[in-house]
C-alpha cells in the first residue's frame, strides 16, 4: 500500500466508525453507526480523486465532513450537501442523473438480448424504477436496500407486484453499478439478504377456473347486451381459439397447406431459453343446453365480424386490460366470480376462456402434441399452467366409462 494511502487510513481512525477507500477513481466515505442503523456512504466531489496528488485534500474534506456531521450525529448525505454548493447525489440534480441511467437501461433491455417490448418496459420496469427515483429524491436515500424498502411500500399488499419491484430494482442497480458510464458505488447493490424480507412469502395461488360451455354462452349474451355485439366478437374469438388476449393484435387470415382459410398467430412467447413458434389456430366448438354444437367459424367471419373501434373508426387493439374493463360492466361476470370464489378459484378476463379451450380439447381426446401446438406451448408448460379438466368433466368421464 502506498505511503499516501496508509496516511489516509491512519487519518480516518480519528473518526469512530468511519472508513475511506477508492471507488472507480473517486473517494468513498462510509460510516457504520454504533447502533442498528444501516451503513451510510457518500462519494466526495469528482475533483477530489483517490490519488497521491489529492490525498491531502481528502483529509481536509474528511475533517470538514466530520464537523458537518456533528461528530457522526448527522447523516453523511446532508452533511456533505452542506459542504458543497451543488450535490450530484440527491435531489432534482441527482434524480436527473438517475433518469439518464433509467434511459440507458431501457435502451439495453429493448435493443439487445431478447429485446423486450414497450408495453413490458412500462409495466414491468419503468413503474418500479420511477418509484425508486422518487424515493431517492424525496428521502435523500444513498443505498439500494433503503430505496427498495421505501419503493416497495407502494405494493405492500400486492405480493406479485412487490416481487417484480424487487427483481426490477436489483437488476437496475446492478446495471448502474456495472456500466462504466456511471460511477455508482456498490452500496447501491441489492443482495438477497435485503431483498428476501421485502419480497415476503408467496401466497397460496388460487386456481384460475375453466368456464363451462353453458356459462360461456350465457356470458356472451350478457356481454352483447351490456357492451355490444362488437365486444361479443372479441370473446367469441378468445373462446373458440383459446387465445391469450394479448394475441388478438397478432392474428391474421392465411391460406394453409390444404388451401383453406385459417387463422394464424404471429405471437412468440418467451419462455426458458427459447421462444415459442408462430402457429395455426384451431377452433373447438361449444355445446348448448339442448346438446347442439355451436361453431363460431372465426376464419370465415374474421374480416367481416363486428369489432370495437377507435375514435378514428379504426379496428381497436384489444388487450387483457380492455377485455377486463368490458367484463367489469357485466353483472353475470360478477356472478361467476362469486360462484367460483366459493370454490376457492377465480375467473380471469382471458385465461378462464383459454383454460376452457384446453379442457374441451382434453375431453375430446385430442393428442397432447396437437393440443399444445394449437395453444402455443409445450406439453410440460400446458400441464403445469392450464386446467386439464374440471370436476364436472371428470364426473362425466367416469360415468360414461363406467356406464353409470
Amino acid at each position: 500500500m502506498p505511503v499516501w494511502e496508509r496516511a489516509l487510513k491512519a487519518a480516518v481512525k480519528g473518526y469512530p466508525g468511519w472508513s475511506v477507500r477508492g471507488m472507480k477513481g473517486r473517494v468513498l466515505v462510509e460510516r457504520r453507526p454504533s447502533g442498528s442503523g444501516p451503513k451510510q456512504s457518500v462519494l466526495l466531489p469528482e475533483e477530489i480523486t483517490w490519488s497521491e496528488q489529492k490525498w491531502t485534500d481528502v483529509i481536509v474534506w474528511l475533517n470538514n465532513l466530520w464537523g458537518a456531521s456533528k461528530g457522526g450525529q448527522v447523516h453523511l448525505r446532508p452533511a456533505l450537501n452542506s459542504l458543497i454548493v451543488k450535490s450530484n447525489e440527491i435531489g432534482d440534480d441527482y434524480a436527473s442523473d438517475w433518469n439518464d441511467i433509467k434511459e440507458a437501461y431501457r435502451v439495453r433491455l429493448m435493443e439487445s438480448g431478447r429485446k423486450i417490448q414497450q408495453q413490458t418496459w412500462e409495466g414491468n420496469y419503468a413503474v418500479y424504477i420511477d418509484a425508486a427515483i422518487l424515493a431517492i429524491k424525496d428521502h435523500h436515500l444513498t443505498d439500494g436496500p433503503a430505496v427498495l424498502r421505501q419503493a416497495a411500500k407502494h405494493w405492500a399488499n400486492a405480493y406479485y407486484a412487490r416481487a417484480v419491484c424487487v427483481s426490477t430494482l436489483k437488476g437496475f442497480f446492478d446495471f448502474a453499478f456495472r456500466d462504466p458510464r456511471f460511477k455508482i458505488p456498490e452500496t447501491w447493490l441489492i443482495d438477497e439478504f435485503h431483498a428476501k424480507p421485502i419480497r415476503g412469502e408467496k401466497p397460496e395461488k388460487k386456481e384460475c377456473c375453466a368456464l363451462n360451455d353453458l356459462e360461456i354462452l350465457e356470458l356472451l349474451d350478457a356481454i352483447q347486451a351490456r357492451c355490444g355485439v362488437e365486444w361479443r366478437s372479441v370473446f367469441e374469438v378468445l373462446t373458440a381459439l383459446g387465445l391469450r388476449a394479448y394475441e388478438l393484435k397478432m392474428i391474421e387470415l392465411r391460406t394453409n397447406e390444404d388451401n383453406e382459410q385459417q387463422v394464424w398467430s404471429r405471437y412468440r412467447k418467451a419462455g426458458g431459453g427459447t421462444r415459442t413458434k408462430p402457429r395455426w389456430l384451431e377452433e373447438i366448438p361449444l355445446t348448448d343446453e339442448q346438446g347442439n354444437t355451436v361453431w363460431f367459424d372465426i376464419a370465415e367471419h374474421w374480416k367481416s365480424m363486428p369489432w370495437p373501434k377507435t375514435r378514428k373508426g379504426e379496428r381497436k387493439v384489444v388487450t387483457a386490460h380492455y377485455a377486463g374493463q368490458c367484463l367489469s360492466k357485466v353483472d353475470f361476470w360478477h356472478q361467476l366470480k362469486a360462484k367460483y370464489a366459493k370454490q376457492d378459484m377465480k375467473v380471469c378476463p382471458s385465461y378462464s376462456f383459454r383454460n376452457a379451450f384446453n379442457t374441451r380439447a382434453r375431453a375430446l381426446g385430442l393428442p397432447d402434441e396437437a393440443v399444445t401446438r394449437a395453444m402455443g406451448n409445450s406439453p410440460t408448460t400446458n400441464k403445469r399452467s392450464y386446467r386439464q379438466t374440471t370436476d364436472a368433466l371428470t364426473r362425466k368421464a367416469f360415468k360414461e366409462r363406467l356406464g353409470r
